[in-house]
């Protein structure tokens, strides 16, 4: 009887703290939950600004590279985490909170999710979104929500409410979105990124992308939001930690620059960039050098980048750093890549590691920094960089 008492009052205390959850969210009109394979953080913050200069109360929560809260009055701070392997879904819940206390209007939540049944708790039960945001679909995180790109379409589409709206900018795999919202009886609003013109880009004061600004103005639409005032509180808004940096350095050869994109992720991100900024004249397509960081957790990601260097990655050398760079070297030479245009730098500080890229990069080309940001090294190449670099650009 004692321990049927027990569970009884746990049981009660459980149902009350979801009762008071699903009461704060009721108090939230717009609830608006990011997904999607790269942008998310970006998005996430051109939609809070464009919201914000609209004259509503949001409060926004980006996980990217560095969890970070933007309250209802604009101000920002990074959430502090304890030292866990991973962050906690119930972060989202606190968020819920604040926004309640802080009287929000709209929510913008990047899903901190990867793992399927984490994704429908975050939306089932804590998040609730009245519009949903599918950035894009992409080769990342497939070990996960795969094994193939199509079911990993299928698994994002668990952010979309029922009953709802999604608005995305995929296309390609836009057929598995659209039979997903079919069964939740959900409306998909596409939008196309080639209507956002080159001088509205080159206008943000850091490097954005079509793709995130084009998601921004699709969602104020619908919200029935100005559309001048949403575009200037965009181009106001502050970029992520986390995001592209293009820094002008000299190298014994000659100037170079390092395109500090720790933060992409999977390899059709990383040469969507490399086209990208060639398009946009930021580089001027000579010969690339390769620094990517390897992160302990994410062998399959490694593992990827390590073979298409030799398919789509015209890097002319690499220098690997991180955790678990043998495997990395395995894999590319395994697939062709020459041994001795790798570097192993696996012990080696942020600082010794920008020595070696400085001694390597081709004179007027590029380096392309990528794979992992969130480990020690990938914030402490960025902090050297900041510190000792010349800023170029910022973007998402």
């Amino acid at each position: 009887m004692g321990i049927a008492a027990a569970w009884m009052v746990i049981g009660l205390g459980g149902y009350r703290e979801w009762r008071r959850h699903t009461d704060r969210l009721e108090t939230i009109p717009i609830r608006i939950h990011v997904d999607g394979s790269r942008g998310k953080t970006g998005t996430c913050r051109l939609i809070g600004a464009a919201l914000r200069a609209n004259g509503l109360r949001v409060v926004v929560k980006t996980t990217g590279k560095m969890p970070v809260l933007i309250d209802a009055s604009g101000n920002e701070k990074v959430i502090d985490r304890p030292p866990t392997p991973t962050a906690n879904l119930r972060e989202q819940k606190e968020i819920v909170r604040l926004a309640a206390d802080q009287h929000a209007q709209a929510i913008v939540v990047e899903c901190m999710a990867v793992d399927p049944e984490l994704r429908r708790a975050s939306e089932n039960t804590l998040i609730r979104a009245t519009l949903a945001v599918i950035t894009n679909v992409r080769r990342d995180h497939l070990e996960v929500i795969g094994p193939d790109i199509g079911t990993g379409a299928r698994n994002l589409s668990d952010v979309i409410p029922p009953n709802g709206t999604v608005v995305t900018a995929e296309h390609r795999l836009l057929p598995p979105l659209e039979d997903e919202a079919e069964k939740r009886h959900a409306k998909v609003v596409t939008v196309d990124p080639e209507t956002i013109s080159d001088a509205l880009l080159e206008s943000f004061p850091y490097i954005t992308f079509k793709e995130n600004i084009a998601l921004a103005l699709g969602v104020s639409d619908l919200l029935g939001l100005d559309r001048e005032r949403a575009l200037d509180g965009m181009l106001h808004s502050t970029p992520d930690y986390g995001t592209v940096r293009l820094f002008e350095r000299k190298s014994r050869a000659g100037p170079y620059t390092l395109v500090c994109a720790l933060g992409v992720n999977d390899v059709d991100s990383l040469l969507e960039l490399q086209r990208e900024l060639i398009r946009r004249k930021k580089l001027n397509g000579g010969p690339i050098v390769g620094l990517f960081n390897s992160r302990e957790d994410r062998a399959t990601r490694s593992l990827e980048f390590a073979r298409m260097m030799v398919r789509e990655l015209e890097f002319r050398s690499v220098i690997v750093t991180g955790r678990h760079t043998k495997a990395f070297v395995r894999a590319a030479v395994r697939n062709g890549y020459p041994r001795d245009r790798i570097s192993e730098m696996e012990d080696a500080t942020p600082r010794e590691i920008l020595e070696a890229v400085d001694a390597r990069a081709p004179p007027d080309g590029a380096v392309f920094a990528c794979g992992n940001m969130v480990t020690s090294i990938g914030y402490g190449l960025v902090e050297e960089l900041l510190g000792g670099g010349s800023d170029g650009h910022a973007g998402s």
